[in-house]
Order: structure tokens, then sequence, then C-alpha cells
């Protein structure tokens, strides 16, 4: 496992999300924690209405956490999954089977959960 100086970052040439302010939730000890560790992260995206449009389940192993570059996975099936570095969306997983759909796989006691709906905006 890498060390807490490795594991995250707060400057990444990969500079994707806006910066984050230590102070204000960035919480250090769970960047480096999440490093390597197994996360199911089950998506919902609706409308701006509160519809349902459609949900996604992607499960990996957690190569990197940045402040300004994400949290990227490596998937199961070999692809690379960037999400936010929205660290209050993750909790420690409980021993139990996650699926998010009948089709999806099941998977079985992660180290962590994220449980994140995106919200369309509204077109005028």
């Amino acid at each position: 496992m890498k060390n807490a100086e490795d594991s995250w970052s707060a400057d990444d040439e990969n500079n994707r999300y806006e910066q984050i302010d230590p102070e204000e939730g960035w919480d250090t000890e769970l960047a480096s924690d999440l490093v390597g560790s197994t996360l199911y992260v089950g998506l919902t995206f609706v409308d701006h209405n509160g519809v349902v449009k459609r949900r996604e389940q992607i499960f990996g192993i957690v190569q990197s956490v940045s402040i300004t570059a994400g949290i990227k996975l490596l998937r199961t099936n070999g692809e690379t999954f960037t999400m936010a570095p929205v660290l209050d969306a993750i909790d420690p997983g409980d021993r139990d089977r996650y699926q998010l759909g009948a089709d999806d796989e099941p998977v079985e006691n992660p180290d962590f959960v994220a449980w994140i709906t995106a919200i369309e905006p509204l077109r005028s």
C-alpha cells in the first residue's frame, strides 16, 4: 500500500475539479485510506423534476485520490472511472451484497460505498 504522501495530492497535473478548501471538508485520512481499497459507487441520474432517468453501478479498486483530479478507480473490466472528489458521499461498506439493478453484477463486501445522485439541469 502507498504511504499517505503518495496516495493523495493537493496539486495534480490533471486539474479537473475546482479546488476544495482543506479546512472545509477534505478528509486527508479518508483520502489516504481509500487508495488500494475497493469502492462501490451507486449512481442515479435524475431530470430536473427528480424523475429517475437511469442508474449505474461502478465497482473497482481506488488507484488515486486528488482534491483536483478526483477519485480514480480501476474497474473489474480494466477501464478507469474518475469521479468527483466528494469524500462526504463515501462511507465504509457493510458486510453485505450490493446490487443497484437486477441486471447488475452483485458486489460483495466492498471496503467503501458511495451513493451519488446527478441532477440534470433545467434547460430553457
